[in-house]
């Protein structure tokens, strides 16, 4: 049994038989626990060898897009915030033939250039478009390697370029945003201060229960399932919210909330909330989410070693390297002005001998 851990709970699986000369292969990455993979590989080898005595393959009602998004998410676990893509690709090309999909593909990524944003009314980001094409082409990989298609019709798509964002606010424009908030949205205040200081997502924030706090050590938990690489991450949290973390009503189940009387809620979509406050604060070109930048970016200019910061955002790679420009930080700061033997130190020492003899 060719059974490889990936990680505690997540396996891969490479089924393969021989029949009548010929070798029939199946790969899967599976989820769950050692038994459950176990399991799923007797399934994978039993399909395997029913496609061998029939001489076609056991997948054969697998003939759309919509089958290949489906086998996909019945064996991977996704993410909310990516979920949404899967949907508009089977609402927009679910029907289409595999055979197909490439043609249909090129020109939807045309069509998607020149689609606007449900909520911001502007051209869909190449990053955005990107994500359609990176879970399409991740679907159609994962239909090979359990051998329901030969090839990815989509392989060769290339990435649109892109442009990492870099708007940060300044001082003046945070104590500005902290005033606004503070008095127009106070429901908001914790969470946007929160975020100001600890760089971390929107999505994890909403996410968080009172019991994710840990009074003792002044630290937020925050569980694997709702973080984007499903891993745990811990937060700390800055003196100025401290009192606020501590004082939590008890009946109220969520770390971020809003009160209604004497019930409580999560803060849920408050976009246009937030669309108000950076308008009020005089604001432009800002989202939610540069806010992880902007923490990120002022924790490593105060001191703190890379990869503690990348733990407590939740990267899984070093992002002062690829978005924070610390290469060219250092390098930068490498550079050494001598003037001695340059040619604006010769020019200016002639000029001292000159003045001097006159």
């Amino acid at each position: 049994m060719n059974l490889k851990p990936l990680s505690a709970d997540q396996w891969f699986l490479d089924v393969r038989i021989k029949k009548n000369g010929k070798q029939y292969r199946a790969r899967e990455t599976f989820t769950g626990c050692r038994k459950n993979a176990e399991l799923r590989y007797w399934t994978l080898k039993k399909e395997l060898q029913t496609a061998a005595e029939t001489g076609q393959r056991s997948f054969s009602s697998i003939t759309t897009f919509k089958h290949i998004i489906d086998y996909y998410l019945a064996r991977n676990t996704i993410d909310t915030d990516s979920l949404c893509y899967f949907n508009k690709l089977v609402e927009d090309l679910g029907n289409v033939q595999v055979s197909e999909m490439r043609d249909k593909f090129d020109k939807y990524l045309l069509l998607l250039k020149k689609t606007k944003g449900r909520f911001t009314g502007r051209l869909l980001s190449n990053q955005t478009i990107n994500h359609y094409l990176k879970w399409s082409k991740a679907a159609f990989n994962f239909a090979v390697r359990a051998g329901i298609t030969d090839k990815n019709p989509l392989q060769y798509f290339q990435k649109l370029p892109t442009r990492p964002r870099d708007r940060m606010l300044s001082e003046d424009e945070k104590a500005r945003l902290i005033e606004v908030v503070k008095n127009g949205a106070p429901h908001l205040y914790p969470i946007v201060l929160f975020s100001l200081l600890v760089p971390c997502r929107r999505g994890e924030l909403l996410s968080l229960k009172r019991t994710d706090y840990n009074m003792v050590t002044n630290t937020i938990h925050v569980p694997a399932e709702i973080t984007k690489m499903k891993r745990p991450c811990i937060k700390p949290v800055p003196d100025c919210l401290t009192e606020y973390f501590r004082n939590i009503p008890t009946e109220c189940p969520y770390l971020f909330f809003r009160r209604e009387g004497v019930k409580y809620y999560t803060l849920g979509d408050f976009r246009k909330a937030w669309k108000r406050c950076l308008k009020l604060a005089g604001i432009e070109n800002y989202r939610f989410h540069d806010q992880r930048r902007g923490a990120y970016t002022d924790l490593l200019l105060k001191g703190n070693a890379p990869h503690i910061v990348m733990q407590v955002s939740g990267h899984a790679t070093d992002m002062s390297k690829v978005y924070f420009g610390r290469n060219e930080m250092n390098a930068a700061k490498s550079i050494n002005f001598n003037e001695k033997g340059t040619l604006r130190g010769t020019l200016e020492s002639s000029n001292v001998m000159q003045s001097a003899t006159m």
